[in-house]
C-alpha cells in the first residue's frame, strides 16, 4: 500500500482517505474502497462482479450500491478536477483512465503522516483506528462549520470552531454516548465563545435529540425545555441562527404543532440553506404528513450537505421506499449500515424495498437480520407474515401473524404492520376492521395512506374514508 496521486488528489490506501490539497473529502469508507480498487489497476477493466466481491465480500448487496458509489466518486472528483477519471464499460464494469503516480510507503516522509499531539493522546487512549476516523470525520464537519460560519454574523474562534466540529461529529452518530459527548463539546464552545450563538444553538440541537431518542436519566419534556431555553439564548445573540430555529421546530413538532414546526424549519433553511439538520427535520415532518416526494427532496439535500449523517441516510432510505424508488431505498439502507452497523432499522426498510421488488428471499433475510439484532421478534413477525403471504405460503404467514398479534397489546409491534399482513393474506375486511376499531392514536394515517403495501385496498371506499379521518 502507498499513496496514489492523480490530478489534485491524494489517495492514502492505508487510511482509506482521499484528500484534495490538505483537505479530506467526506466520503464513506465503501466509496473510498471502490476508488482504491480502480486506481490499484489503472487502465484495466474491473468487472462489476470483481468489485462487488472485493467491497462487499459478505454478499447481500446489489449492483445499485456499486453504481451509487461510482456516482459519488465522480461527483467528488468533478467538483475539483475537470477530467473524467472513470470510464463505464456497459454490461462489463469500470476502468480508471487518468494518469496517476504511486508513492510507495518507503518514500513517505515522517512529517506527512505525523498527527497532532492532541490526536496522539487520543491514540494512546482509544487506539489509532479510532483517531483516524475522528480526524477524517472531524475535519469534514469542520469544513461544514466554516461554511456555516460564513452565514453566521459572528465566526467562532479557532478553539471554538474545533470544539464545535468535534461536537457535531459526535452528535451525528446519534448514539447515546455520542450525543452526551456532543453536549460536553458544545458546552465547551459556550465557554470559549460566550457571545457566539452557535454553541447555544448546538446545545439546543443536542437536547432535542436527547429528548427524541429518550437518552439520559431525565424525562423528554425536561430536555425539550432545555432545548427551548438554549435556542432562545442563541436567538438573543443572533436572530438569524438557523440551528436555533431548527431546534425550535423540533420542539414544536414534539407538541404536535405541525404548522409551527414546518414554519421554523423553513425559516432555518432560509437563513442558512447549508444547515443540513434543518433539511433533515423538515423532510421527516413532510414524510410523516404523507408528502413523500417533497420529503425525499429535502432529505436528499440534507444527505448531500452532510454525507456522514447516519440519521439522514436512514430517513432518506425510508423516504425513497415511500416514493417507490425501491432500488434507491436499498442503496441508502446499505449506506446507513456502512456508516453505522447499529442503525438496525435500515434492515427493515431494506426488507420492505426488496419485497416490493419481488425479491422475497432477500426480504426474508433482511427481516430475520432485523429480528436478530433488535430483539423485536413480534415486529419482525408482522413483516415476515406479509412476505410469506405474498409468496402464498399461508401456513407460515399465519404462524408469524399469531406472534405479531400477541405483541400488539404490549406495544411490541406496529399495528399497521399487522393490518398489512392481513391485506396480503386476502383478509381485507379484517384489516379494515382493525384500522377502524384501532383508534387514530394507534396509527400514523398519512404514512399508511402512501405505503405501497396498502395498494390492494386503495380503491376501497372504507379505506379512503379512514385516511380522511383525524390525523
Amino acid at each position: 500500500m502507498g499513496i496514489y496521486l492523480f490530478g489534485p488528489f491524494r489517495l492514502d490506501a492505508q487510511q482509506l482517505l482521499l484528500t484534495v490539497g490538505d483537505e479530506p473529502l467526506a466520503l464513506g469508507p465503501k466509496v473510498v474502497e471502490t476508488l482504491l480498487a480502480l486506481v490499484e489497476r489503472p487502465g484495466e477493466v474491473l468487472t462489476k462482479a470483481e468489485l462487488l466481491d472485493r467491497i462487499w465480500p459478505d454478499g447481500f448487496v446489489e449492483e445499485a450500491n456499486l453504481a451509487q458509489n461510482v456516482y459519488v466518486i465522480r461527483k467528488a472528483l468533478r467538483a475539483h478536477w475537470n477530467a473524467d477519471a472513470i470510464a463505464t464499460l456497459p454490461r462489463r464494469g469500470y476502468r480508471f483512465t487518468a494518469p496517476l503516480t504511486l508513492v510507495p510507503p518507503a518514500r513517505l516522509s515522517e512529517p506527512a503522516v505525523r498527527r497532532p499531539m492532541a490526536l496522539r493522546r487520543y491514540a494512546a487512549a482509544a487506539g489509532v483506528l479510532l483517531v483516524l476516523v475522528l480526524a477524517v470525520a472531524g475535519l469534514a464537519v469542520a469544513r461544514r462549520a466554516q461554511v456555516e460560519a460564513r452565514v453566521a454574523q459572528r465566526p467562532l474562534s479557532v478553539q471554538g470552531a474545533r470544539l464545535y466540529a468535534m461536537g457535531r461529529y459526535y452528535w451525528n452518530r446519534r448514539t447515546r454516548a455520542g450525543v452526551e459527548r456532543s453536549v460536553r463539546y458544545f458546552d465547551a464552545v459556550t465557554k470559549s465563545d460566550p457571545r457566539n450563538a452557535r454553541g447555544y444553538a448546538a446545545l439546543a440541537d443536542a437536547y432535542v435529540i436527547m429528548a427524541q431518542y429518550r437518552y439520559g436519566p431525565l424525562k423528554p419534556h425536561i430536555y425539550y425545555k432545555r432545548a427551548l431555553a438554549y435556542a432562545r439564548t442563541a436567538l438573543g445573540l443572533d436572530s438569524r441562527s438557523a440551528a436555533a430555529y431548527a431546534a425550535l421546530g423540533v420542539v414544536a413538532y414534539s407538541e404536535h404543532d405541525q404548522v409551527a414546526a414546518e414554519a421554523k424549519y423553513r425559516r432555518a433553511i432560509a437563513f442558512n440553506p447549508g444547515f443540513a439538520p434543518a433539511h433533515q427535520w423538515y423532510g421527516i415532518a413532510l414524510l410523516t404528513q404523507g408528502r413523500g416526494r417533497r420529503a425525499l427532496k429535502e432529505l436528499q439535500t440534507a444527505a448531500d450537505l452532510d454525507p456522514l449523517s447516519v440519521a439522514t441516510t436512514a430517513w432518506l432510505s425510508e423516504a425513497a421506499y415511500f416514493a417507490r424508488r425501491y432500488r434507491d431505498a436499498i442503496a441508502y439502507a446499505r449506506q446507513t449500515l456502512d456508516l453505522s452497523p447499529k442503525r438496525i432499522d435500515a434492515y427493515e426498510t431494506m426488507g420492505l424495498a426488496y419485497e416490493a421488488l419481488g425479491n422475497y428471499a432477500r426480504a426474508i433475510q433482511a427481516y430475520r437480520t432485523f429480528a436478530g439484532k433488535c430483539r423485536c421478534r413480534a415486529e419482525a413477525a408482522a413483516l415476515l407474515a406479509h412476505v410469506y403471504a405474498k409468496m402464498h405460503r399461508f401456513g407460515k404467514a399465519r404462524a408469524q401473524l399469531a406472534i405479531a398479534q400477541a405483541g400488539i397489546a404490549s406495544r411490541r409491534v406496529d399495528p399497521e404492520d399487522v393490518v398489512m399482513a392481513f391485506i396480503a393474506m386476502g383478509e381485507r375486511n379484517e384489516a379494515l376492521r382493525l384500522l377502524q376499531d384501532g383508534g387514530h392514536k394507534d396509527f400514523d394515517r398519512p404514512m399508511i395512506a402512501i405505503d405501497p403495501r396498502m395498494d390492494p385496498v386503495r380503491g376501497d371506499a372504507r379505506f379512503r374514508a379512514w385516511t380522511q379521518g383525524p390525523a
